[in-house]
């Protein structure tokens, strides 16, 4: 699995489109959205962008995002986008700071079984792993 972590709007989605080595339409096709789509859609694509956007689901529904991250893992995606949530200001509310933690080790998780782990930056890549 390829693991692609920075800011909002950096270009993690057009890097996860590039290293797909697919055209926009099939990318588009094979991914599912943690912004739009409902975590079971997460099992069943192969590429997964705003992954943080299941943690916030999860979260704010009261569910456990730990089992979900590892049913994720045992589906096997080949690329997984995600924003950093844990730079920046320490939310306020203990909704937002439970969901920050949740979003951290989901990205600990993904980043600790991935083989290539990217950070994107004003479009610019560069690999960690």
């Amino acid at each position: 699995m390829i693991f692609i972590v920075g800011g909002a709007s950096q270009g993690k989605c057009r890097l996860a489109g590039e290293l797909s080595g697919m055209s926009l339409q099939e990318f588009a096709a094979n991914r599912a959205d943690g912004g739009t789509d409902r975590p079971e859609e997460a099992m069943k694509k192969r590429f997964l962008t705003d992954f943080h956007g299941w943690i916030r689901q999860l979260s704010d529904a009261g569910e456990e995002t730990d089992s979900f991250v590892r049913q994720v893992l045992a589906a096997g995606p080949e690329i997984v986008t995600m924003d950093e949530v844990g730079c920046g200001i320490v939310p306020l509310e203990k909704k937002d700071r439970e969901y920050r933690e949740a979003a951290g080790r989901a990205g600990q998780q993904l980043a600790g079984q991935a083989e290539r782990v990217y950070r994107v930056v004003c479009g610019i890549p560069t690999r960690l792993r």
